[in-house]
């Protein structure tokens, strides 16, 4: 599934990220461990609470790893 086909209505901060970091699929968010993506520039908390909506929104946490003790972490 492409990002940007998605009926959530991502920020245009996150649509930059997402084109910074070249991700255009859900396969390219599911290859990086969640907790990698703090590490990325310009991916900070408001970025982390928008990838947490977009994941239940589309219903992927079992695509995750880790997914329900990340949303949680600061």
């Amino acid at each position: 599934m492409k990002l940007l086909e998605s009926d959530f209505s991502f920020s245009k901060r996150m649509r930059n990220f997402f084109l910074f970091m070249e991700f255009t699929t859900v396969a390219d968010l599911v290859a990086i461990p969640l907790e990698k993506f703090t590490c990325f520039k310009g991916f900070k908390l408001k970025c982390k609470q928008e990838l947490i909506a977009f994941i239940k929104f589309e219903g992927l946490e079992n695509h995750f790893e880790g997914f329900s003790k990340w949303k949680s972490s600061p």
